[in-house]
C-alpha cells in the first residue's frame, strides 16, 4: 500500500490510472486498504489481473463506487493486447 500510495503522490495533478496484478475487488471480498487509496487519490479506473480460468465468475469489472475495474489476465482477455484509452 505504501508503494502505492507513492505512485499516486507521484503523478501530482495528472489522472491516475492504476494497474495492479491482484485485483483490490473479487466476488464479495474488498481490500479496503487499497481501495481507500484508489478514492483517496480519484483513481478512476484500475486494471489488474492475476485470476485465471474458472476464477474469472467472480471477477469484478465495470464501475464500482467510483472506480471502474477491469480484469485483463492473459487468458481472460485471450491473450490479445488490451488498448488502454486515456
Amino acid at each position: 500500500v505504501g508503494r502505492l500510495e507513492a505512485s499516486l503522490k507521484s503523478a501530482g495533478e495528472h489522472e491516475k490510472l492504476c494497474f495492479l496484478h491482484y485485483p483490490p475487488r473479487y466476488g464479495s471480498y474488498v481490500c479496503q486498504e487499497i481501495v481507500q487509496m484508489l478514492e483517496k487519490y480519484n483513481v478512476r479506473r484500475c486494471w489488474y489481473g492475476h485470476i485465471h480460468s474458472y476464477g474469472h465468475k467472480n471477477a469484478v469489472q465495470g464501475p464500482t463506487a467510483g472506480i471502474d475495474y477491469r480484469m485483463v489476465s492473459a487468458d481472460y482477455v485471450n491473450f490479445a493486447p488490451v488498448l488502454i484509452k486515456v
